[in-house]
């Protein structure tokens, strides 16, 4: 379990009057706040504003900035948020790395690098599995990152496609009040059951997100009983469409009254969000919709060895219910820089050994599967299968006696990692 504690964070020079520290005081977080609004525009600065001040599970030492001693500017910042994902029932604990912001006229100097760095050394003092980030295309991959998973996915629903509403419907929408938590904490719990990976959120996380980030989030009501019928987050696009960011229904006839609402509202398209799988996202597919291009979030596990332990039960429940029940076998996984054994005792993960550098060189033994480290975050986290992986990774080599263990152990898996703020 990572540790929540906050224990003072001591200031690293950075040579040249540069200084990294965490926030300390009010007077900090205005200077934090005020360079984000700066370099990204208000709207970033409102959101800035709005995770350091209130998010609920971030304190001050969570947000580092770079200060010029000389002018007492902040020049640099990042931040850590901390996040929980179920991975097939397990629970990963998340650090996302967010606001990487440097002033124009301090970039080049190093100044993230130090900062990630700092970063790093956080998310495994404190105990997280794996950190997260959305970024700029290929720039976090220098930083032991890989692209793993959707971020965002949205399709495109024209309105003209949605069916006109009757005169008297069965449903209408009201705004969410603080009220509707308990309600809101189930819709979304229900909507992701059928998700072998999501982003978990508390009670808490909906108090913030209605209370403190004024999140639009709409209730489909039953008229007849006036029980929640599910729920959505509406933005209006530029250009006259709404985007709708989430959304849990429980029927074909609660979708249809949310789509036919928002066709009112809307003189472009609908972009609905969520995975293939999401009941909103299956309806507009079903009246025409198409998916749009979509960009991927990057990945680090902290430690390999302890990331495989803590998914254990996971890898065990897989095996146990596949035709590999009972499985007695060690097997090992090459990264070609570093390779591990998973050792298997009647179906149970008895071991895993950190093994270092095994030779998987033309004529060597490399292991039971060799594979590139970024292809093995992509199948470890069930974005992709072997062979879909293999098309863009060749180098990958499978012993073919292991294939379908492998198979049972690391298959594709329905993902939604919806922001959790």
């Amino acid at each position: 379990m990572m540790s929540t504690r906050t224990e003072p964070v001591a200031a690293i020079a950075l040579g040249d009057g540069l200084t990294l520290r965490p926030v300390r005081d009010e007077r900090d977080a205005e200077r934090y706040i005020a360079l984000s609004a700066a370099i990204n525009g208000e709207h970033e600065g409102v959101m800035c504003a709005r995770l350091l001040r209130h998010h609920p599970v971030t304190s001050r030492t969570d947000f580092v900035l770079v200060e010029d001693e000389r002018t007492h500017e902040v020049v640099s910042t990042t931040c850590l948020i901390p996040w929980r994902l179920n991975y097939a029932g397990v629970p990963l604990d998340t650090a996302m790395l967010e606001m990487v912001v440097t002033h124009p006229a301090y970039r080049k100097r190093g100044l993230v690098r130090a900062q990630i760095q700092h970063f790093h050394q956080t998310v495994r003092a404190r105990g997280f599995d794996l950190s997260i980030i959305q970024g700029i295309p290929h720039y976090y991959r220098q930083f032991g990152y890989a692209y793993a998973l959707d971020h965002q996915p949205y399709d495109s629903l024209p309105t003209w496609r949605i069916p006109l509403a009757a005169d008297e419907s069965t449903y209408h929408l009201r705004a969410a009040t603080l009220d509707d938590v308990p309600t809101l904490t189930a819709l979304y719990h229900r909507a992701l059951a059928n998700h072998a990976l999501y982003t978990q959120r508390s009670p808490e996380y909906w108090h913030f997100l209605l209370q403190a980030a004024h999140c639009p989030v709409r209730v489909i009501v039953d008229t007849h009983d006036h029980s929640a019928a599910g729920y959505a987050i509406t933005f209006a696009q530029p250009g006259s469409g709404v985007v709708v960011s989430e959304s849990a229904i429980l029927s074909h006839d609660a979708g249809m009254t949310l789509l036919s609402q928002l066709k009112t509202e809307a003189s472009g398209d609908i972009q609905l969000g969520g995975s293939p799988t999401n009941a909103l996202v299956q309806l507009g597919r079903s009246l025409g919709s198409t998916p749009l291009v979509c960009d991927q979030w990057l990945l680090r596990v902290t430690d390999v060895a302890a990331f495989l332990t803590r998914i254990a039960p996971a890898l065990e429940q897989r095996v146990a219910a596949s035709d590999c029940a009972g499985l007695n076998a060690t097997l090992t996984v090459n990264l070609f820089r570093s390779a591990f054994s998973l050792r298997f005792t009647r179906g149970k993960l008895s071991g895993i050994d950190a093994l270092g550098f095994v030779d998987a060189s033309l004529g060597a033994d490399g292991g039971d599967l060799c594979i590139p480290p970024d292809a093995f975050v992509r199948l470890l986290f069930g974005y992709r299968s072997l062979d879909q992986l293999r098309d863009a990774w060749p180098d990958i080599i499978i012993k073919p006696q292991r294939r379908h263990i492998l198979d049972v152990l690391f298959p594709r898996m329905t993902s939604c990692v919806w922001m959790p703020y």
